[in-house]
């Protein structure tokens, strides 16, 4: 049962290389092969859902293998009631993005590339190991900007190219945040590297100062992912322009990296540096709401509607997670969810309702 975590992430890698070695020409094949694989995986998260025990604290089906050990970074996996329905949600959303809509052309690298996009968005939401998280992280970039700038609309390119520059600063703040952490948590304890997330959430050792200046990187990437208002000029443009699939993926899972990630790697790792940001950040989730209410209601492009009233949306789980009570997060984890839910099915019904009137 512990090995549930590697399977979910494997079986679409599988399908990816099965995608590989079959023959370009036969094009039919490429659908089933990868709906296969990510219904297999929604058929393992739906097995864990009935045996994760919701009375037990802490990490479940955990796997920990030593990976780099002279630098601390291991293979460690886990899931806890945040990451639980978050897995759930990726796994089906991609079953129903691949069935749900059919790339124009070059369909082999368009179904690789979505079963490679499900395998980072599982390990994003279940990695235990700040190395690990990035390395996932990361991943899913590059999917994303193919899927748009290969299988896109209009300004496929410019969309493409900005969320990748827009996402890439956040990333290296968060590269240059997770080994400073690493490397002031070593001199502090006067141990060996470690990158383990349960290991520094109970015995962070840095000092308050450098614990707020870390806590602002690891923000600043995750803002821009979430995205958060100022940062969130690359989401009307990166949906408009992706193909239904990838506006289906890119609001259903991925805008959910950045929330996730201030919950898990933010107010969780600096609960001090969360209580002294929280103003600043529920004033730009305000904004952000109220902002992304105004801008949508003016929009005549019905992807650019849902991409503003996304920015209003996740608003509204930040400025529930930096509430920092009981109540205000577990309502923010829920809109995470019904956000996931909702958004994807309307950019899939907007997506048909393109294909069968032929709008650009």
């Amino acid at each position: 049962m512990t090995a549930v975590i590697p399977v979910m992430i494997l079986l679409p890698v599988l399908g990816v290389v099965l995608i590989g070695l079959t023959p370009r020409r036969r094009t039919e094949l490429f659908r089933p092969i990868a709906a296969t694989a990510s219904a297999a995986v929604a058929a393992v998260a739906g097995y864990m859902v009935t045996q994760y025990d919701s009375g037990e604290a802490g990490y479940q089906f955990v796997v920990d293998r030593s990976w780099i050990s002279d630098l601390g970074i291991s293979l460690h996996f886990g899931l806890d009631g945040i990451s639980l329905f978050l897995v759930l949600l990726s796994a089906g959303i991609f079953l129903f993005a691949i069935l749900g809509a059919d790339p124009h052309h070059d369909p082999k690298p368009y179904y690789a590339w979505l079963l490679v996009l499900q395998a980072g968005s599982i390990g994003v939401f279940t990695a235990l190991d700040l190395v690990m998280f990035f390395v996932f992280f990361e991943i899913v970039l590059v999917p994303m900007y193919f899927l748009i700038g290969m299988w896109g609309h209009g300004r496929r390119t410019y969309a493409a190219l900005k969320f990748f520059l827009f996402t890439m600063f956040g990333s290296a703040l968060l590269l240059v945040g997770i080994f400073t952490l690493a490397l002031l948590q070593s001199k502090a304890t006067g141990e060996a590297l470690t990158f383990d997330i349960p290991t520094l959430t109970e015995n962070l050792a840095v000092s308050t100062a450098a614990g707020r200046w870390l806590f602002v990187a690891f923000t600043v990437a995750f803002a821009i992912k979430v995205p958060l208002f100022p940062l969130h000029t690359w989401l009307p443009d990166a949906h408009t322009e992706a193909p239904t699939a990838g506006s289906v993926i890119l609001a259903a899972v991925l805008l959910k990296f950045g929330t996730y990630g201030l919950l898990r790697l933010g107010i969780q790792l600096f609960p001090e540096a969360s209580v002294w940001a929280a103003p600043v950040m529920m004033t730009m989730g305000v904004i952000g709401i109220t902002y992304g209410a105004i801008v949508a209601a003016m929009q005549k492009d019905l992807k650019r509607v849902i991409a503003y009233s996304s920015v209003a949306h996740l608003g509204f789980i930040v400025l529930g997670l930096f509430s920092l009570t009981a109540q205000g997060i577990e309502g923010g984890l829920l809109i995470m969810l019904n956000h996931g839910i909702t958004t994807g099915a309307l950019f899939l019904l907007v997506g048909m309702i393109y294909e069968r009137r032929h709008i650009p």
